[in-house]
């Protein structure tokens, strides 16, 4: 788990939804080195928050934001991280570059007083890959 950075932004003061939260998030982690691919993207499988990739690893990254619940990232189900592995699966590939490895992240957004506290949980799940490599 990592904390990340703070990413000022005028529209925590007044807005707080899921949004919000996902734009945080990809600000958060294109500031410690991710390229974000895609967000909101759609599968068979299921829709992916954001599409990241950092160097040949592609990331699918689900964003939980609450200002009600104290770990947000407790919200995601296993049923979701499959719905995810099965997505980011499907879209592999297609990607270019090719992947050397897949994963998934959480990045967990708890909106507090002072503001938005973000958490990256990285490689939730490790997806196997290259296919030969599922045994």
């Amino acid at each position: 788990m990592r904390r990340l950075p703070p990413t000022p932004s005028p529209e925590t003061a007044t807005g707080r939804s899921g949004a919000l939260g996902e734009a945080l998030a990809a600000q958060a982690l294109t500031a410690i080195g991710y390229r974000i691919v895609s967000r909101n993207l759609r599968t068979r499988s299921g829709e992916i928050d954001l599409l990241a990739r950092h160097r040949r690893c592609w990331i699918a990254v689900e964003v939980k934001s609450r200002k009600d619940h104290p770990a947000p990232e407790r919200c995601v189900t296993p049923e979701q991280l499959d719905r995810l592995e099965r997505a980011l699966r499907e879209l592999a590939p297609t990607f270019e570059p090719a992947p050397h490895s897949l994963r998934l992240d959480i990045v967990s957004v708890r909106w507090t007083s002072t503001g938005p506290d973000l958490l990256h949980f990285a490689a939730i799940r490790t997806v196997p890959w290259p296919p030969d490599a599922i045994g």
